[in-house]
């Protein structure tokens, strides 16, 4: 991911004082999007895979750009995620809503 994480830093045509808004906006656009393809499952009972994981693409695309301005990468955003989910699970929270549950 590291070569990947590089790749994305080439491609941001972003002005640095607008970078992190306009890559947390973008994010939130792409997800939308995911959302729209798999709206079609349940409307249309079809959907393209390979429509959502362009889609997904996208999304990993801004994640990584967030990551990269806050001088993190994927694989701390990943251990991070995978630490709390733990904990939760171990405090038989993973069902419910709040971010510190």
């Amino acid at each position: 991911m590291e070569l990947y994480s590089k790749q994305v830093e080439k491609l941001i045509v972003t002005e640095p004082k607008n970078r992190l808004m306009e890559n947390v906006l973008g994010l939130g656009e792409e997800a939308g999007e995911v959302q729209g393809k798999i709206k079609k499952l349940i409307r249309d009972k079809s959907f393209s895979k390979s429509e959502v994981i362009k889609e997904l693409g996208d999304c990993l695309f801004y994640v990584t750009a967030i990551a990269n301005y806050l001088d993190s990468n994927l694989q701390e955003v990943a251990n991070a995620n995978i630490k709390k989910l733990h904990d939760r699970r171990d405090r038989d929270k993973i069902k419910g809503s709040g971010d510190n549950r």
